[in-house]
């Protein structure tokens, strides 16, 4: 009988914590929304190669862009809240990806442009 309270008891945590999992995923997800939202690798139109020797890149707003470093990749859409943004490549990368202290610069999207 104490079995099958606690199996009860730990499915109505799961159902009653399930949003906040959601989140929480969500969260790894989107390390730094501010900055854009982490995206599928095969939505990208740019590939850039990231190395010791990377001072810094370039991206407009919107660009999808997948990053390859140190044969890790990680795909991201500058979805920022504001152009002319600069910020360093460390702020929006997944744990464990050394970013060599490489920096975006986020231009206004073209096809906005005066």
């Amino acid at each position: 009988m104490n079995s099958i309270k606690r199996t009860l008891a730990a499915a109505v945590t799961v159902i009653a914590l399930g949003p906040l999992a959601v989140l929480a995923h969500a969260g790894e997800a989107r390390p730094n929304q501010m900055f854009g939202s982490a995206a599928p690798a095969a939505a990208a139109t740019r590939v850039i190669t990231i190395s010791a020797a990377t001072g810094g890149i370039n991206v407009n707003q919107g660009d999808v862009v997948q990053f390859n470093i140190d044969g890790k990749s990680f795909t991201w859409q500058f979805d920022t809240l504001r152009p002319d943004d600069r910020f360093a490549l460390s702020a929006i990368a997944p744990e464990g990806i050394e970013t060599h202290g490489v920096y975006v610069y986020v231009a206004p999207n073209p096809l906005y442009r005066g």
